[in-house]
């Protein structure tokens, strides 16, 4: 069963009055967005959550391959990498902007309730995701994605895998993004939906 709650953003033009459109799971799986909910608590949701990562072939046990993430960043400043901290920066300072990164990250959510905001492509529109602690996202390379920040998703917890090291995934610059030959075949994909 899911947890996640998904719907399409209101557009500028929507009435006060019209209804929220429901997102489902298959929708956000086909616009890659891969979503699931593992559900259990502390130690157990890190392991359902090593197991999952490992599964999608992340290799979990290799140093910097895993990461811990906090989105205090005093909380994290003991533990992460220059790069880490920099790429948590630019995640805090972009609240209000879109993301794009260069690599697919898996994340999974151990506390809080974030909320995030991806672009459906092909519908020219946001979509609003609820994630509650046990929600399983991946974040696609060159999908367009913004983080809302508020009292409360500014005390979420969640643990992140890469492929490959952090020290090769970055934030894709606002100004490059839609030249930007990642983008470019994200959006590829979508034409073959």
């Amino acid at each position: 069963m899911s947890f996640i709650h998904a719907y399409y953003l209101p557009t500028d033009s929507a009435s006060a009055t019209d209804e929220l459109r429901p997102v489902g799971v298959e929708r956000l799986n086909a616009l890659g967005w891969k979503t699931t909910f593992i559900g259990g608590s502390g130690d157990e949701l890190e392991k359902a959550a090593q197991d999952q990562a490992q599964e999608l072939g992340y290799p979990v046990t290799q140093e910097g391959c895993t990461v811990g993430l906090n989105l205090e960043l005093e909380k994290n400043a003991a533990m992460l990498t220059p790069e880490m901290t920099a790429l948590l920066t630019k995640l805090q300072q972009s609240a209000s902007g879109d993301l794009c990164t260069t690599k697919d990250t898996l994340v999974i959510i151990t506390s809080g309730n974030p909320y995030v905001h991806i672009e459906d492509v092909s519908a020219n529109a946001w979509i609003h995701v609820d994630a509650v602690p046990g929600t399983f996202i991946l974040f696609p390379a060159g999908a367009k994605w913004r983080l809302t920040f508020d009292e409360k998703t500014r005390t979420v917890a969640a643990t992140a895998f890469f492929k490959e090291t952090i020290h090769n995934h970055g934030i894709i610059p606002k100004t490059e993004v839609e030249n930007h030959p990642i983008r470019q075949a994200y959006i590829n994909t979508q034409a073959l939906e």
